[in-house]
């Protein structure tokens, strides 16, 4: 008799538990899924990654047709000088090199880019930092600079649209017309 009011006893005890466990996980959750959502403030949020680089991770191409590489790596400085298009870019200073900008690689013969740098970007909400690195390259119609931004917190599978935000919101800044090309991770959202 009184053990069976015992073991009912305990086990509505564990039942309670595993509720109350799995209302804390959903909780969890929920939190998670909100802060990953709010990470990215629109606009330009609208391609997400999923671990494309084990982190969450963006690269982009644009070429800007009658534009030398030198115009171009003037007009990015001329934008990220300042903090970029949101005032939360801040240059980085290349190897050997004295102040933040582009290095020149030019005088090295590097067949794929003639300017190379770096940018870290933070994001707003969360204050997340992510690393933008850039080539600036030559082409027959002009130049082109490839973009790569990758999440920099350990674990960031996800980014909610933020690296490909950190590139865009630059390219757009310049106000130059640009054809653009994926070349890794933030997948373009299917057409409809």
């Amino acid at each position: 008799g009184d053990h069976s009011l015992v073991n009912r006893s305990v086990l509505q005890v564990l039942e309670s538990i595993k509720i109350h466990a799995d209302m804390k996980a959903t909780l969890v959750l929920c939190l998670a899924l909100v802060s990953v959502v709010a990470a990215c403030v629109p606009p330009h949020c609208d391609r997400p990654d999923a671990g494309s680089c084990a982190n969450a991770c963006c690269l982009e191409r644009f070429v800007f047709a009658g534009v030398s590489s030198t115009e171009l790596r003037d007009s990015l400085l001329n934008v990220l000088d300042n903090g970029g298009p949101d005032g939360q870019y801040s240059l980085s200073v290349p190897a050997g090199g004295t102040s933040p900008g582009f290095s020149d690689l030019r005088r090295f013969n590097v067949s794929r880019a003639d300017f190379i740098g770096q940018t870290i970007h933070t994001t707003k909400v969360h204050k997340y930092h992510d690393s933008i690195d850039m080539t600036i390259s030559s082409s027959p119609i002009g130049s082109y600079v490839e973009m790569f931004s990758i999440s920099q917190i350990a674990g960031a599978y996800g980014d909610a649209g933020q690296n490909y935000k950190n590139i865009i919101s630059v390219i757009l800044a310049l106000d130059k017309p640009f054809q653009e090309f994926n070349v890794h991770g933030c997948p373009q959202p299917p057409q409809e």
